[in-house]
């Protein structure tokens, strides 16, 4: 009996083979002295057919045998029941049952090799996600203040999922779910429909450049939609309120305002304009403006003629003290950064700039929002700022000045070109067609100015008064000869 026993052992079967590993590691047959645990060796399913044989393709696996306690087994005859409790689910039941079964241990086999993987590689863990998309190649391609304001953003969601979602770790744990639910927290938060956009913006561009490293299989923001913009777009000025802002500004406020008049600059390039880019005798400005240069390192600068209204103002400045910024107290409250990177000074120029424009009697918000002003209680004489209940919509703002010089020069006949060329509008392949427009077109665009500022300086003719008694006394009988009288008069 016992010879049968190690003979059925020693069999390659459908139900496999057992052996002894010794303690020394080394495997044995079962026999009598032969001490140590069993293991089976047998042959599992893929579940792919061989494309030669046309018989199913099978795979080696070696197990230690244990005992419903979880203790390796030691005897033969255990050995053997244990071998039929394991490869029995491969040889009993219905075709589909097995097939149920092999598909479950594929499935577990794949998550193992797929945890092993992610032992040896993690994907990036939400916390590590802001520092990698900044620091991709793929990342964006924008200026520090951009930068900063995307990382507002992305903290904002970080502390959100911390906060409602403690135990996800992965970027990749992130469900649609999660970004709809995001997305409704920010639209309880009454922001604006473009801060929303901005939010939702920057989520996607992350998880887009982070897909590889952070082995996503989806965007969960993929399917948020953009919420539609109520644009309220800064308005021009009319030329009597551009007239009433330059002149009642003064020092570096006045000629900070002339720049953006007469250039259409943003308000960054304005404040950091050096004067190494002003060239007074030619009446041209070469710069390149920032948020060009933050998307193209090498980019052209585009020449902007000098209107001999700034062309005065910029004159002012001796000419041993033209180096360095043409504005530096401008240009250090534009560039300052805070222990946190934040631009704390920059508000307090929009906020001058504001305050002049209110000074003009210009209204710089929509009507019905923001603060207005109203009767002080205490003091019918007074005025009060009273908040309206509405988030201010801002409709005069430096920007207008900008708004204000498109017009101008679309209302002057300038090429859309060179308008294009100065502003940075249009698509980047235009704009590199753009830049390569002359001194001379940026000097004639600038004339519109000159004709602006005659025509403020020139006051309407006004006909002589024994010239309006004639036309009064003319009729149908003298007309004849007071005409001729009029044209052979000689001044």
């Amino acid at each position: 009996m016992e010879k049968q026993k190690k003979a059925a052992a020693k069999k390659k079967t459908g139900q496999g083979y057992l052996f002894v590993r010794t303690a020394d590691g080394k495997e044995k047959k079962p026999g009598k002295g032969i001490k140590g645990s069993y293991w089976l060796q047998y042959q599992t399913p893929t579940g792919q057919i061989d494309p030669i044989t046309d018989r199913p393709i099978t795979k080696r696996k070696k197990v230690r045998l244990l005992d419903e306690d979880g203790n390796p087994i030691t005897k033969l005859t255990e050995a053997e029941q244990a071998r039929g409790r394991i490869t029995s689910q491969y040889l009993v039941g219905s075709k589909k049952d097995r097939l149920m079964r092999l598909k479950a241990e594929i499935e577990q086999v794949e998550t193992e090799e797929t945890e092993a993987y992610d032992l040896a590689n993690p994907p990036t863990k939400i916390a590590e996600a802001w520092s990698t998309f900044a620091s991709s190649p793929e990342g964006p391609q924008c200026g520090a203040d951009t930068l900063s304001r995307y990382k507002t953003h992305w903290t904002h969601f970080q502390q959100w999922i911390e906060s409602q979602h403690p135990l996800l770790k992965f970027l990749r744990e992130i469900t649609t779910k999660h970004a709809q639910a995001y997305a409704v927290h920010l639209t309880s938060k009454n922001g604006s429909p473009n801060t929303y956009n901005k939010n939702i913006s920057l989520l996607k561009l992350l998880h887009k450049t982070l897909k590889e490293v952070a082995r996503l299989e989806l965007d969960p923001f993929e399917r948020i939609k953009p919420k539609r913009l109520n644009n309220q777009n800064r308005r021009e000025l009319s030329i009597e309120e551009l007239h009433r802002v330059l002149d009642a500004a003064t020092g570096d406020l006045k000629t900070l305002l002339a720049i953006g008049t007469f250039t259409g600059l943003r308000l960054g390039d304005c404040c950091t304009l050096l004067w190494g880019e002003v060239d007074l005798k030619r009446g041209v400005i070469s710069r390149v403006p920032n948020k060009t240069k933050s998307r193209k390192a090498d980019a052209k600068p585009v020449k902007i003629g000098i209107p001999s209204a700034l062309k005065e103002i910029l004159s002012e400045t001796p000419s041993d003290d033209r180096v360095g910024y043409v504005l530096s107290g401008y240009a250090d409250q534009y560039l300052y950064r805070s222990s946190k990177g934040a631009p704390s000074k920059k508000p307090n120029i929009t906020c001058e700039i504001q305050a002049h424009f209110e000074s003009c009697g210009i209204c710089t918000h929509k009507a019905g929002t923001g603060h207005k002003l109203v009767p002080d209680p205490d003091d019918d004489k007074k005025l009060i700022k009273k908040h309206t209940g509405k988030r201010a919509v801002v409709e005069v703002g430096f920007h207008s000045l900008r708004h204000t010089y498109v017009s101008l020069q679309a209302e002057s006949g300038t090429p859309q070109a060179v308008v294009q060329a100065i502003v940075g509008h249009g698509s980047p392949a235009m704009t590199s067609h753009y830049t390569h427009i002359g001194e001379e077109a940026a000097k004639q665009a600038a004339l519109t100015f000159d004709t602006m500022k005659q025509a403020k300086e020139e006051p309407p003719k006004v006909l002589p008064d024994w010239i309006a008694d004639k036309l009064k006394a003319m009729n149908a009988t003298n007309w004849k000869a007071l005409r001729k009288e009029l044209l052979n008069t000689k001044k």
